[in-house]
């Protein structure tokens, strides 16, 4: 009988232990990307998503991010140097009616290489007849991990759209309205995006993707950090 206690006692040990390793990781798909934007250049990015979170930064664990917590629906933007966390708390908001027609064009890349094995999707936004946002990717992948990325675009357009009154009426063009301000994301509900280009000198190119478990702490806020609400 002492032999099966200790014998329980051990295995209850190793229990709580393998309990602990797991509830310090999370199973997390890594994308990585490079972007390009006018007059600044090319800068590397990574992205880390899972069910809870989304942490945008540069490849680094100790510099500045972005964390999107997806149950909160609440963005912080980690300012090591100020020691400062920007929050931007979610704005709901309605697509209005536009004085222009806005088209969504999509379309297999035939001609392209295969990536994951498929076929690549071209999908274009169109605005009064201008493309302003042109994106491949690849239909269906990664599904789950994309509901959040459109989860984070919402929330970071509304912050946009609630501060649109703030940007002088001369420069609400098409494409400045439907790619910068009321920008859905609406193609994270298609698929991967491996390319994502904006009418605003901007894109985005996928490097390679990977998953792997990540240690929770590269989830949390820093404690001590000032945090102040994103104007209106």
């Amino acid at each position: 009988m002492k032999t099966f206690l200790l014998w329980l006692a051990k295995s209850f040990v190793g229990l709580v232990v393998s309990f602990s390793v797991m509830a310090e990781t999370m199973d997390s798909l890594i994308l990585y990307y490079e972007e390009v934007e006018q007059g600044v250049g090319m800068q590397p990015m990574r992205y880390i998503v899972n069910d809870d979170f989304l942490r945008i930064d540069n490849g680094s664990d100790t510099d500045d991010y972005i964390l999107f917590n997806v149950k909160e629906n609440i963005i912080y933007s980690i300012n090591h140097d100020d020691q400062t966390i920007l929050k931007i708390e979610n704005h709901a908001w309605v697509m209005p009616v536009f004085d222009f027609k806005v088209l969504n064009e999509e379309s297999v890349m035939k001609d392209s290489p295969k990536v994951f094995n498929q076929q690549v999707t071209s999908y274009m936004v169109k605005a009064a007849g201008i493309t302003c946002t042109q994106v491949s990717l690849v239909k269906d992948k990664y599904m789950r991990e994309m509901q959040v990325f459109y989860q984070y675009q919402k929330v970071l357009s509304g912050q946009q759209v609630a501060t649109l009154k703030n940007t002088p009426e001369e420069l609400h063009t098409p494409c400045f309205l439907v790619d910068q301000i009321y920008h859905a994301g609406q193609y994270y509900k298609e698929g991967l995006p491996i390319h994502v280009g904006y009418s605003r000198g901007y894109e985005k190119f996928l490097r390679s993707t990977k998953h792997e478990k990540i240690d929770v702490k590269l989830f949390l806020k820093p404690e001590k950090y000032a945090e102040y609400s994103a104007a209106l």
